[in-house]
């Protein structure tokens, strides 16, 4: 009986050891489970800043971009202060590490960064800044024995009150160089995403780095005066508004890049920090207004796009009032607004430009082609407006370098316009000296430029040459293909000959098809052969102006003057070309030749 118990009584104690050690080990865990659940809140709050190492500004360093050894926390509050941040972060890592021109939304925040520096090279001074000339408020904090040392800057500060003054937050570090300094530096910023890096920079690396900006936007706004001057000169002169709505907008163009770059916020406005922060949003909204108003009386679209026109002024419209907005109760509300009205300029100046281009002549095409630099320069800075790039060189500069383009351009498309539009006014008082049809000196013209070259040759014994040109296929021209042929023909000679001319010499016309060039003294026979070859040469050249197939031939005359039997005649410019006249139609019955020299 007590054998065939043990069995049994084994088996049961071996259960119960089971059943005891899965129990002890069950509640092992849920032990475990929870002093580990419990604490991770507790580690989460007590686990050290995990602060990058500090910054070495030695004497092989000149300048180094920090952002990869900076730290951020974005304050939701946007009210700690300094000393509640230290206590904070005492009990909870706030801070995280920070990229490259890295973009945070803080409209209604705070955004702080960290960074530790430690100065190797005292011999030196030692500047961070903040590459943003429209940073709304921004506060560098350092500890200094037992207290908190802070420099303020930004668009609240008026410029007089920087600490280094310059078109970005700049602040000199502590000259503490027996070990690192931990310094925060405080972030205000609204509506539009921050996302500026952060620099440091030797004193001197600082005011050469100064120098070379200040290089590029003195080019940039020198270019700016000069054709704004240019623009107001051009407008007085040829009586064209146009000019003076092209003034306009440069105008508008320079003071809105002036406000971006804080130079106006320097010397123009530096003791109204309120507007330095306004302008940024207002003077765009000026400057798209300007650009659509020179768009409307330039192109004219209300001629030919009279819905386009209307959208035109409901933009200007709708741009002044969100202006007006802006000075009375500026708004997150009122930048998405100048940013979707600034989309919207855009699309329908070039749904204008583009129209006018299809149908517009070379001074239209040539103010589609200005805009277009300032459109591609802008796109980068609404996208990062928006969020969805980072900030980079093209986000901050790209509409100045457009702008620098552009500018240029639609001057030479205005100077085109105005070329075009006095090319009659300037030919009707040029009639009583100049031929209607070619633009060369007429009879009465030419007999006096030939009369002062008679005076000069008879006081300085020398002599000068005429060559007379006459378009032998003309008659052909017009039976053929018609009198605009004909004289399309007599211009395109008349072009030629003034190519082959010096700028002393004068080319004239006589007759229906004679031409006469005047070559001023002293002249040598192989000279003035020479350039009768040259008039012949360039008969032969194609043209589409003719048509295919067709040339221009001419018949030359050339002679060197006064000729003897010239002045027998007569010592009056009438004689001598007289003569000149009556050699060429004596020799009319002879073989023709395309150049002929009657007295040498």
């Amino acid at each position: 009986m007590f054998t065939e118990l043990l069995p049994l009584a084994s088996r049961s104690l071996t259960a119960a050891r089971s059943q005891c050690i899965f129990t002890l080990v069950r509640r092992i865990a849920v032990v475990a489970f929870a002093t580990v659940t419990l604490a991770l809140p507790c580690a989460a709050q007590t686990a050290p800043n995990t602060a990058a190492p500090p910054i070495e500004l030695g004497s092989q360093i000149n300048g180094v971009a920090i952002d990869n050894a900076s730290q951020y926390w974005v304050d939701d509050s946007g009210n700690t202060t300094i000393e509640q941040l230290d206590l904070l972060q005492k009990s909870a890592s706030l801070f995280v590490p920070r990229q490259t021109a890295q973009s945070h939304a803080i409209h209604g925040k705070v955004l702080w960064l960290r960074f530790k520096a430690q100065i190797t090279d005292p011999q030196s001074q030692w500047f961070v800044e903040l590459s943003s000339a429209t940073a709304d408020d921004v506060t560098l904090y350092w500890r200094n024995n037992n207290a908190w040392s802070q420099l303020r800057a930004g668009d609240v500060v008026p410029r007089s009150q920087w600490p280094v003054q310059g078109r970005f937050s700049t602040f000199r570090l502590s000259q503490n160089n027996a070990q690192p300094v931990e310094y925060y530096v405080r972030v205000v910023h609204q509506r539009t995403p921050f996302s500026a890096p952060l620099h440091i920079y030797r004193d001197t690396s600082l005011a050469s780095q100064q120098q070379k900006e200040n290089l590029f936007l003195g080019i940039y706004f020198g270019l700016l005066l000069m054709l704004t001057v240019t623009c107001f000169a051009m407008a007085s002169a040829l009586r064209d508004n146009n000019f003076m709505h092209y003034l306009v907008y440069v105008f508008a163009i320079g003071l809105t890049q002036a406000a971006y770059t804080g130079l106006a916020a320097q010397y123009v406005w530096p003791g109204w920090p309120r507007w330095s922060n306004t302008a940024t949003f207002f003077l765009p909204g000026l400057a798209t207004i300007a650009g659509l108003w020179f768009v409307r009386n330039t192109l004219k679209p209300r001629v030919y796009m009279p819905n386009l026109d209307k959208t035109i002024v409901l933009l200007m419209v709708a741009q002044t009032a969100n202006m007006g907005l802006e000075l009375i109760a500026p708004s997150l509300w009122g930048f998405h607004m100048l940013t979707v009205l600034s989309v919207a300029t855009i699309a329908v100046v070039y749904s204008v430009a583009w129209y006018s281009w299809t149908r517009g002549s070379a001074s239209v095409r040539w103010v589609a082609r200005g805009f277009l630099p300032v459109v591609i320069g802008v796109v980068p800075q609404l996208l990062r407006n928006v969020g969805w790039i980072e900030n980079n060189f093209f986000t901050q500069y790209g509409v100045m370098l457009g702008s620098a383009i552009e500018i240029p351009l639609l001057f030479y498309a205005l100077a085109l316009r105005a070329s075009a539009r006095t090319a009659g006014v300037a030919r009707a008082a040029g009639l009583p000296t100049q031929d209607a049809l070619t633009g060369l000196s007429n009879t009465r013209d030419l007999l006096r430029q030939i009369q002062g070259s008679l005076t000069r040759a008879s006081r300085y014994h020398q002599q000068y040459a005429l060559i007379l040109v006459e378009l032998d296929n003309h008659a052909w021209f017009v039976k053929e293909h018609g009198r605009t042929i004909g004289d399309t023909a007599l211009v395109l000679l008349s072009t030629r000959l003034q190519l082959v001319a010096r700028d002393v010499d004068t080319a004239g016309r006589l007759d229906d098809n004679q031409f006469v060039l005047l070559i001023e003294g002293p002249c040598k026979p192989g000279y003035v052969a020479k350039m009768a070859a040259q008039i012949s040469a360039s008969a032969y050249r194609p043209s589409d102006l003719l048509p295919v197939g067709a040339s221009l031939k001419l018949r030359i005359t050339c002679a060197l003057m006064p000729d003897p039997q010239a002045l027998e005649l007569g010592d009056d410019a009438k004689a001598q070309l007289g003569w000149l006249l009556a050699h060429s139609e004596a020799t009319d019955d002879e073989p023709r030749k395309v150049l002929r020299t009657l007295n040498f």
